[in-house]
């Protein structure tokens, strides 16, 4: 979701960088990226590592709700999703959400970009034991839609995500967004796009072929 379908994680990436320089930290977009992609409790963890302890992960966790709530923690849509999850709804094909962020995040975010109906099913990093990396998520998702990791196409930003996808057995699009895709990502996707837009092209040209 994040990074992906809302284009949230620079604002988040931002409001971190600030917080941290009011106590003297020079917080880096290279550190930020590590936390891309993981559920909470490890993101949480490596940025208390990051700032160099608790003390200081307060302190920017609390600025960064403080700048976020002047947005009312919400975020415009990435390009070409909307367009895309009409495409979907109107041809009929499923679609479900599995992000690592909390469900209230998620909910929040869908409803106030004025997507969430599009999804039949919501899955969040709280309701698996093991973050991405880890297949989990996937394979949960997967689950609550009754079908196949096989039958199943993932949209990732993050490399994390894309990795989760991959062991998963989905197809993976990947769709960068702070950072470039590894090696191992790109040669075991189904296909690196620039964004949603350029897949949707990609989709319809397909389709009139077929």
């Amino acid at each position: 979701m994040d990074g992906l379908l809302i284009d949230s994680e620079r604002i988040i990436m931002q409001g971190c960088i600030q917080a941290a320089e009011q106590i003297g930290i020079n917080y880096t977009q290279t550190e930020y990226v590590e936390l891309v992609g993981r559920v909470w409790s490890d993101s949480t963890r490596i940025m208390t590592q990051q700032l160099g302890g608790e003390a200081n992960f307060n302190h920017v966790l609390q600025g960064l709700n403080t700048y976020l709530d002047l947005r009312n923690h919400v975020f415009p849509l990435k390009a070409g999703a909307q367009a895309l999850l009409h495409h979907y709804q109107t041809n009929g094909v499923i679609c479900s959400v599995a992000s690592s962020s909390p469900m209230q995040h998620i909910t929040h975010r869908l409803t106030h970009t004025g997507v969430l109906d599009y999804f039949s099913h919501l899955t969040s990093g709280q309701e698996v034991s093991r973050g991405k990396p880890n297949p989990d998520i996937y394979l949960l998702a997967v689950e609550k839609l009754g079908l196949k990791a096989s039958e199943c196409i993932a949209f990732e930003d993050s490399e994390l995500g894309a990795q989760a996808a991959i062991a998963a057995g989905l197809k993976v699009v990947v769709v960068p967004d702070l950072k470039q895709p590894s090696d191992f990502v790109v040669q075991n996707s189904y296909h690196v796009v620039n964004n949603l837009s350029d897949w949707l092209t990609l989709t319809n040209v397909d389709n009139k072929c077929a």
